[in-house]
This record gives C-alpha cells, structure tokens and sequence, in this order.
C-alpha cells in the first residue's frame, strides 16, 4: 500500500515537470526599426560664395525750391504726390509792391522816350542853325573881302557859326539815351523781381513736400521739394577688397525684398573716393524706369559672387556631418545608410562642393543623417529637387 503512493506521487511529479516543460516558448525575434531618411542625389552644379551690400533708394534727381524773395503766400497750386512739368507755377507770393516798382519803372521809360525825343529835336534844330550860321559866316567873310561889311559884323558872323551849341544839342541827346536804357534796365530788373513772386518748378517730377499754405507768411527755407521717381538711384559703402567687382558703366542685379524680391537692373553711375579716415568707396548705382512697386526709400541688396566653381559634385550643405573628426555623408545601398568620407570644397550654406567620396547621381541622406550610424536600416523619402 505504501508503494502504490509513492508510485502515484512520482507519477504526479513527472507531469508536472512535463507539464512545465511544455509552455516554455521560443525565444522572440526583435526586429531591427528603420530610421525615416529624405535624399537627394547628387548632382554638377555651379557654386558660387557671394557679399550682399545693402543700401537705399532715392530719387535720381531731388530739388528743394527755396524762393528768393519772403512774403505772405497768396496762393498755393499742388499738392504732394502730384506730378509736375518744369516751369509749372507751384505757388505765389504778395507781389503789390513788385507790381507797383514795375509800374514805376514803365512810366520812367516812358518819360525817359519822351526826353530823347525832345533832345532828338533840339540836336536837329541847332544842327540847322548851324548850318545856316556856317553859311551866313562864308558870305560875310566874301563881303568883308569885299569891303562891304565892317569887321564887327564879321566877327559877329563868325561868333554864330560856332559849333559849341551843336555839340551841345548832341551830347543831351546822348545823355537822353544813356537814360532810356538806364530805365528799360530798372523795368527789366523790377519784372524779374515781380517774376520771384511767382514761384515755378524747376525740374520735372513728383511734389514730394509741401512746405507752405495759403495765407500764412513764408520766411525762408525749401518751400517745397521735388523729386524725379521717374529714375532711382541706390547709394551704398563698398570695401576696398569688394570694390573692384564695382565698374562704371556695367549692370548690376539689384534685389528689392520689400517689393517682392523684385529683381532690377542698375547700371553703375559713379564711384567716389573714399572720404579722409574711410576704407570704403560711396558708389552710385542709377535704376532707369523702376516698376511702381518700387518707390524711393526702400531698401535693396547687391549680390556680389566673390568666389565661384563651375559644374563640381554638390550636394546640400546639411548632408555633411563632422563624426568623429572626419566629414562624412550618408548614402542609400539596399535600403542602409552607408557612411563615406569625403573632402569638402566650397561651400555657400546651400550647398556644398565634394572634391571626393562621391560621384554624380548618388543618393545622399540629406534629413535624419544625424540619427544614422554606417549600415542602418532605414525608410527613404525622396526630397523635391
């Protein structure tokens, strides 16, 4: 009896080790997770390292019209932002007493006419005395050769046909002269004077300011300003070691950000030098017929290429990663990132030249290569070139 129990507890220890036995399970298989990459592939392109100089706009030509006389405005004729032509009246100034000074020297013209008029007769009419005298002196002298006149009457004679009178006449004329053009002078000088008191443009353009207003007195100072926008010019500061792409005559590409990232071409007007203590040169850049985006003020760039290659390996500046002291990228073989080292040119900060490590065409990790190690697994999203 006692063996028959210690056969059903051994009996119930061996399905037990059996039982365990049988749920043990296979070791689980973890699989390797795919690093999500974006490519490009490389490609020949040219790169070029470029110097941006900024500057402003402003118009080609700009006058501030300062009358030349004061006085109280009695009328004003624009506005800003209107559009005038060269001689156009801008504005008026009490001009009464210009207008009296002119009335003034017209009636002393006048006056001075009729004077040389009256001179003119006089210098006739003693010219015709003279003559008359001149030829009573010749037959009193026959007849005092004759012995028929004394002396005294002779002398008489003679005393008559003296030309002091003549020159007399003449020189008033001439004075009478001198003082019409004395006076036509004074006329013209008080017309010009009235002509101040009317205020004209002296250039073509745009009313950019208006200083004065309609019955309040002008003392001085630009008045109004105007501005041909019809022509920009942008002025900017260029170093000396940029200032040799700068050449009078040639066209430069400008880039108007405010406007669009509106492209204009400008041609170098002038280059000046540099002021006393200044390394850099003032360069004048005209922009004939801007677009009406672009007004007077804004700001723009001038991209200046200072280094360049032409048709080298490129790819994107940030498919280049520095590991371990050695610059490397990442390409794609058989769905793994391999890891090749290259030597790196020049480089803009879009992208960069490999002088070694890759050729055109290959497909470079250009996102996520900093999650990458030589032989990772990944999932590739190609990037839009």
């Amino acid at each position: 009896m006692k063996r028959f129990k210690y056969l059903i507890y051994g009996v119930l220890m061996l399905s037990l080790v059996i039982s365990g036995c049988s749920r043990q399970t296979e070791p689980e298989v973890v699989e390797e997770k795919k690093i999500t990459v974006e490519t490009m592939q490389s490609v020949l392109d040219d790169i070029s390292v470029e110097t941006t100089i900024s500057g402003s706009f402003k118009a080609s030509d700009e006058v501030d019209v300062v009358p030349k006389v004061m006085g109280k405005v009695t009328n004003v004729s624009v506005k800003e932002g209107q559009v005038v032509s060269k001689g156009q009246v801008l504005f008026t100034l009490d001009s009464q007493n210009a207008q009296s000074a002119v009335r003034n020297a017209k009636a002393a013209v006048e006056n001075a006419q009729t004077a040389v008029e009256t001179a003119r007769i006089s210098m006739e009419r003693a010219e015709q005395q003279y003559n008359n005298a001149v030829l009573n002196y010749e037959r009193s002298k026959q007849l005092y050769d004759a012995g028929a006149i004394p002396l005294t009457q002779l002398e008489q004679a003679e005393l008559a046909a003296s030309p002091l009178s003549l020159e007399l006449a003449k020189t008033q004329y001439y004075q009478a002269q001198v003082a019409v053009d004395t006076a036509k002078g004074s006329l013209s000088d008080a017309n010009i004077a009235l002509g101040d008191f009317t205020v004209t443009a002296p250039i073509s353009g745009t009313i950019t300011a208006v200083n004065v207003n309609s019955g309040n007195v002008f003392g001085g100072g630009p008045a109004i300003k105007i501005s041909n926008l019809a022509n920009l010019t942008m002025k900017v500061d260029v170093s000396e070691n940029l200032i040799k792409y700068f050449v009078v005559g040639e066209t430069m590409d400008i880039n108007v950000k405010s406007a669009g990232d509106t492209i204009l071409s400008g041609k170098v007007k002038e280059i000046l030098p540099p002021s006393q203590g200044s390394l850099t040169y003032p360069v004048e850049i005209l922009v004939s017929n801007p677009p009406s985006e672009v007004k007077a003020g804004m700001f723009a760039e001038i991209n200046i290429a200072t280094e360049s290659r032409n048709q080298v390996i490129a790819v994107p500046s940030e498919a280049v990663v520095v590991k371990e002291g050695n610059t490397i990228v990442y390409i794609i073989e058989k769905n793994k990132a391999k890891l090749i080292s290259v030597k790196t040119g020049l480089d803009n900060g879009k992208m960069v030249e490999i002088t070694e490590g890759l050729n055109e065409g290959m497909e470079v990790v250009v996102k996520g290569q900093n999650f990458l190690e030589d032989g990772a697994l990944v999932s590739v999203v190609k990037q839009e070139e």
